[in-house]
């Protein structure tokens, strides 16, 4: 039995294996600084994960929607096994969610409407470009 077949969709949280976690490919932040993550990591080895990641069903394993930068920080802690919540999400859904996150942690705070217009542009522009290095960039 992998980790989606034992990981209900719930309100609830589960402990899985690291390993069958993967990073999404639509996730906007593109760049993690590393002193951050090692901060972050020393912080995992003290207390654990404190907020299990946001994970959905993807292509056989579990997709990260909401927490790369935990992700990333609790594998340099040496976890072999991490708390998720599973939700069921459409692909537009979770880049929402990606894109809000984001928002959050860069302190910039887009209000949701934004965050499903960029959503809506990203799925009906040929040419969208997200460039979030000195800011957000939206272009079609």
């Amino acid at each position: 039995m992998n980790a989606i077949e034992t990981t209900k969709v719930s309100n609830e949280y589960s402990y899985v294996a690291i390993v069958e976690v993967t990073e999404s490919t639509t996730n906007p932040r593109k760049t993690f600084d590393d002193a951050s993550l090692k901060e972050l990591a020393q912080s995992i080895r003290n207390h654990c994960v404190l907020s299990p990641l946001l994970v959905r069903t993807s292509n056989g394993h579990l997709e990260i929607v909401s927490g790369a930068r935990r992700y990333r920080a609790a594998q340099r802690a040496g976890l072999a096994e991490i708390p998720v919540r599973l939700l069921e999400l459409a692909d537009t859904e979770a880049q929402e969610l990606q894109i809000i996150e984001l928002s959050v942690v860069r302190k910039s705070f887009l209000c949701c409407n934004t965050a499903r217009h960029v959503v809506h542009m990203q799925t009906t522009c040929r040419d969208f470009a997200l460039i979030l290095d000195e800011g957000t960039v939206f272009a079609c």
